[in-house]
């Protein structure tokens, strides 16, 4: 079936994207859903109320077939992990904006953010589950996806203001969206293909794979985040899976077989972790290999519950990353220096990279310090290094 996009006016604000999105960041609520274990999952049912979402050919619709699933598999999450807490952006057919959506998670600390979603086109013969995570989009057909699930953005009330960074119906904005670097996208990814996995032969739907698009949902989702397009509307057979009692149960019970190895996979990490408590050992030679001695400026770009190399392929080209060790996560800064200026330099740069969240941060002798104390130690005592 065809879509219509209805079509807008905003302010050409391509030029200060950056910038806003930086503020914006700014201003939102951080919790570091990095923590260890699987706590709190929220699951988000997509469209709902005035907006229908996908419609099939015999006015199926996708709000109705994503909040059965969505339901199915919080009660399964439920039954299996009793302590971990399960929330649904909306349990009944209620509009909810995009914005909102994400904030949800955000407000309550979530480890993961689960978006619900079916899929329709023009073409009866597209079939098959595919799973998204924040990115940019490699095809026309992944920029018409994101379109489709962004153009929600229209029907909320001042959506001018709220989503004054972004128009859904600009390409370019899509470009520019999917330049900010998740610091969460390994576990997304991770996630993505965890619930991708076997969806041949547990659904006998077609593997569409792990693909990435600028979805917006994901965008503002603070946690590893995924977006689920769990078949075609417009494609008989995929319908009849995604509107039948049996077809939810089955959907429902394929998307949770791949929480479950997530889960496995990281609370395998989180146990490893707490047993070791980040012995002296593996704490003095990250220091000896950095040569840390002396007070330093550094820039922090991200943190993950699980380490990641940091070659300048998994930090959008960057050089000269380095991780440490805080608590129970792993931290990564990027570059070194001895004053402000230099610091504020590397800041910009990062930002401009895709980490519009990075901060200057302060280390002594490879132990982290207040920036202002460490700006007193600079300009009164020299560096020896």
């Amino acid at each position: 079936m065809t879509f219509n996009y209805t079509k807008i006016t905003l302010h050409n604000l391509r030029t200060s994207f950056f910038l806003i999105v930086s503020i914006l960041f700014c201003f939102q609520t951080v919790f570091s859903q990095t923590g260890l274990g699987i706590n709190t999952i929220v699951i988000d049912p997509g469209h709902g109320g005035k907006d229908p979402g996908a419609i099939s050919p015999n006015k199926n619709y996708e709000k109705t077939v994503v909040l059965k699933v969505s339901l199915l598999l919080g009660d399964l999450i439920k039954e299996a992990y009793p302590d971990v807490k399960v929330i649904y952006t909306r349990d009944d057919d209620r509009f909810i904006g995009l914005a909102k959506r994400a904030k949800i998670a955000n407000e309550i600390g979530a480890d993961l953010f689960i978006s619900v979603h079916a899929n329709a086109v023009e073409s009866s013969s597209a079939n098959g589950f595919e799973t998204w995570v924040l990115g940019l989009h490699k095809s026309q057909a992944a920029l018409e996806v994101a379109k489709f699930e962004n153009s929600a953005i229209l029907m909320e009330e001042n959506n001018e203001q709220t989503y004054s960074e972004f128009n859904p119906n600009d390409p370019d904005a899509y470009i520019a969206l999917s330049m900010r670097q998740n610091a969460f996208l390994d576990q997304s990814l991770i996630l993505a293909n965890a619930i991708q996995k076997d969806c041949v032969s547990k659904l006998g739907l077609r593997n569409r794979g792990v693909k990435q698009a600028g979805f917006m949902v994901l965008y503002r989702a603070t946690m590893p985040a995924v977006l689920l397009e769990l078949g075609f509307l417009s494609n008989a057979k995929d319908e009849k899976l995604l509107t039948t009692e049996s077809g939810q149960i089955k959907l429902a019970n394929h998307i949770f077989e791949g929480l479950k190895r997530y889960k496995e996979r990281y609370d395998g990490v989180d146990q490893s972790l707490k047993s070791t408590e980040f012995t002296t050992t593996e704490i003095q030679n990250k220091k000896e290999s950095l040569n840390e001695e002396g007070v330093f400026l550094k820039v922090q770009i991200a943190t993950s519950s699980s380490k990641i190399s940091t070659v300048p392929g998994n930090f959008n080209g960057l050089k000269g990353v380095e991780v440490y060790i805080s608590g129970k996560f792993y931290k990564y800064t990027y570059g070194r220096c001895i004053d402000m200026e230099t610091a504020q330099t590397m800041l910009a740069k990062a930002k401009s990279t895709g980490y519009p969240s990075a901060f200057i941060t302060a280390f002594e002798n490879g132990n982290k310090i207040n920036v202002n104390e460490a700006l007193l130690k600079l300009n009164n005592k020299p560096n020896e290094n």
